[in-house]
């Protein structure tokens, strides 16, 4: 377990800069620097300071004013790096930083090192271990957050499938798995994959999310780290107000 930095980015989907949309040229810049994989999720229903009344995506002449919102997982010098790229880009849009707890990491072939380096992880994990003790903190419930690729596979079944089962079989609340418009990762280095493109839309982003009491993480995790081979996955509390 270590921390990195995740970052958060949120821009229109018309948004030009160069002569290309915008998101695709975050993307290529996060895959110039050699950053680990970028996630972009396309919103159904979204406004920001650029839009006039709220964007959905079933409206033809407002879905360029729709959001998208791109993540960016790696270690705090590679974001460092990426930052003023993405200042120099983004003219009219929002970027947020945060720590995140990677609990498993399959690197790519091309980048064997670890998201952080020891002495970022034993700074980052003196400074930033919860305190279960702390008041108001409530660590009975957890979340895993796993990145992985549609078209990856585990004991012949899709990973995100895969998972899905295993949770319902150990009893997990729920699970949830969203598919990305775009990004690149472990398996699509040298592409970028687009959802439409009938070759690429079938190795798409997925984001897995699955929430409970922390023993019953722990019953999970070990079966997520034998079948994410390629993909993060984070470890964060959560304080749970309603559950019914």
């Amino acid at each position: 377990m270590y921390y990195a930095e995740q970052l958060t980015i949120y821009v229109t989907e018309g948004d030009r800069q160069g002569g290309k949309l915008l998101y695709q040229a975050l993307i290529e810049e996060a895959r110039q620097l050699g950053l680990a994989g970028v996630t972009v999720m396309r919103t159904a229903i979204s406004y920001g300071p650029q839009s006039p009344q709220i964007a959905v995506d079933w409206t033809m002449e407002l879905a360029p004013q729709m959001i998208m919102i791109l993540t960016v997982i790696d270690q705090p010098t590679a974001i460092a790096q990426y930052i003023p790229k993405l200042q120099a880009l983004i003219t009219k849009g929002l970027a947020t930083k945060e720590l995140v707890k990677v609990v498993h990491h399959a690197p790519t072939e091309n980048n064997p090192e670890p998201l952080a380096s020891s002495k970022e992880k034993a700074t980052m994990d003196s400074v930033n271990d919860p305190n279960p003790n702390a008041q108001g903190n409530h660590p009975d419930y957890e979340k895993l957050t796993i990145y992985v690729g549609e078209a990856d596979q585990w004991q012949g079944r899709p990973v995100h499938l895969a998972l899905i089962q295993e949770a319902r079989r150990l009893g997990i609340v729920g699970a949830t798995a969203v598919r990305g418009a775009t990004g690149y990762g472990k398996n699509n280095e040298e592409r970028v994959m687009l959802l439409g493109i009938i070759e690429l839309s079938s190795d798409l982003p997925m984001v897995l999310t699955f929430i409970d009491r922390r023993e019953k993480i722990d019953q999970l995790l070990p079966i997520v780290q034998q079948a994410v081979q390629g993909g993060i996955v984070l470890r964060d509390q959560v304080e749970v107000v309603v559950h019914t």
